[in-house]
């Protein structure tokens, strides 16, 4: 059934109920925003806050929706080219919560990449669920994983009752999807996908594969960093023919929802879909000509290098040649009003959309020409010491725990994540044994600069460890 993507039912539904709605008793108690905070009402304008609204006549409930709602995500399906959609207003964590409870009973094994991000093994605590490691291959130069390893990704798979990729990773790298999923299929498990940052995948043919083209039964999408929606809404898609338990999904997306679901971050997502359903070839045509340029002139400038990615729109610049740290160069873009979405020790990563313009790629450049020379950066870490699992994630990070100083916890078991971010890539997580290279690599992550997400002490002067 084709249904029309120029419809967006759920926000005109929203604008409809605000226009006739005379006496709103109910919640939100700013009442369509009459008792917001004047400075909320001056920033935000009268409409935006009209439209934060509750489950009212006529605007459906994301938990049981049967009308507006379900209308607005079927469309999102069709957009998509997904068997069913659903929004998400707890971010790309919620759905991917929700798809490894549903696909995983307690004490399964679910097989997964170690540049998984650190929401991963937030589900595999709440899902009791033990992880299967699968080992990453890293780029030559610089800190960042490129694809699986696909020997320890067969080894993973045995014993594991989902298996979970990411397509792509933060630095639009895809890796080798296509035969991972060939791979997990011959296994007859289900296969689930963070596709965080692969929302506009689909709307442009220069862009790679989405991972429902390529069979995925589980994906799920941060439709806010590159679809346009309010940060924090997201999407979950079912693959045509999946292999997941479909009231499961809604189950467990019930579970780790908001009882209260944002009604603007959902209109946010419907109108992001029907932007990208009818525009999206020319809104990504415009940031992928844009990403050309940027490119090239980037390229010319001295002691600047752009790495590959494969999804155009993102751009790595490694900046070791001016004797900068990434860490560095971001600070100092920073005072010169660039914004980068991040740093790693080496290089900067600049995210392109269609948001961006001519204007932005001139102050990106001229910002990055004008970089200062450094002392020259340390040396790129090795890649991060393989993690000796002792307990499950569940049990060492909700058991008793005490806290050591991190010399001094050299043979203990890890009760916390320690994820330097971006891109949130766990060093170690609870239940693994702290050795001494793991000790070692956290201390040089420190000493770097990273941001460290996860410990209760961000410097790392101690960690949470199993209380023995």
């Amino acid at each position: 059934m084709l249904r029309d993507q120029g419809r967006a039912p759920l926000f005109e539904a929203l604008l409809t109920y605000a226009e006739k709605v005379k006496a709103p008793l109910h919640v939100p108690g700013h009442k369509l925003g009459r008792a917001a905070p004047e400075a909320w009402r001056d920033t935000l304008g009268p409409g935006a806050l009209a439209l934060d609204l509750t489950e009212a006549p006529g605007l459906d409930d994301l938990h049981a929706p049967d009308g507006v709602i379900a209308e607005a995500q079927a469309l999102a399906a069709d957009a998509f080219d997904a068997e069913r959609s659903f929004f998400l207003v707890g971010g790309t964590t919620a759905g991917l919560q929700a798809l490894i409870l549903a696909a995983c009973a307690p004490g399964d094994c679910l097989a997964v990449p170690r540049h998984a991000h650190r929401s991963i093994l937030g589900a595999m605590i709440l899902a009791g669920v033990k992880p299967s490691w699968v080992r990453m291959l890293f780029h030559e130069e610089l800190d960042i994983a490129t694809h699986l390893d696909p020997t320890s990704l067969e080894s993973a798979l045995p014993s594991a009752a989902a298996a979970l990729l990411v397509h792509p990773t933060y630095y639009g790298v895809t890796g080798q999807l296509a035969a991972d999923l060939q791979q997990i299929r011959r296994w007859g498990i289900p296969a689930l996908v963070d596709e965080a940052h692969g929302t506009h995948f689909g709307f442009h043919p220069a862009m790679p594969p989405t991972a429902l083209s390529l069979g995925a039964d589980g994906v799920v999408q941060s439709t806010h960093k590159t679809g346009g929606s309010l940060t924090q809404s997201s999407m979950c898609h079912l693959g045509h023919g999946h292999a997941l338990q479909e009231q499961r999904v809604r189950e467990m997306l019930r579970l780790v929802q908001s009882t209260s679901p944002s009604y603007l971050l959902m209109a946010s997502l419907d109108l992001a879909r029907r932007d990208l359903a009818l525009h999206g070839h020319t809104m990504w045509e415009r940031a992928l000509d844009l990403a050309r340029v940027a490119r090239q002139r980037l390229a010319a400038l001295r002691g600047i290098r752009i790495h590959h990615a494969d999804d155009p729109t993102k751009m790595l610049i490694d900046v070791t040649a001016r004797g900068l740290t990434g860490f560095q160069a971001a600070e100092w873009l920073w005072s010169r009003g660039v914004a980068m979405e991040s740093a790693g020790l080496g290089y900067v990563l600049a995210v392109l959309t269609p948001g961006d313009s001519l204007v932005t790629i001139d102050h990106l450049v001229e910002a990055v020409a004008a970089l200062p020379d450094g002392p020259g950066a340390p040396p790129r870490p090795s890649e991060p010491p393989w993690p000796e699992v002792v307990l499950t994630p569940r049990e060492a990070y909700l058991g008793p725990k005490t806290s050591l100083p991190l010399a001094a916890a050299v043979g203990r078991v890890a009760a916390e994540l320690v994820a330097p971010y971006p891109p949130g890539i766990p060093v170690v997580a609870p239940g693994e044994k702290l050795t001494a290279d793991v000790v070692a690599y956290l201390r040089q992550a420190a000493a770097a600069g990273y941001h460290l997400q996860g410990p209760a002490d961000p410097q790392l002067h101690s960690i949470q460890v199993v209380r023995e």
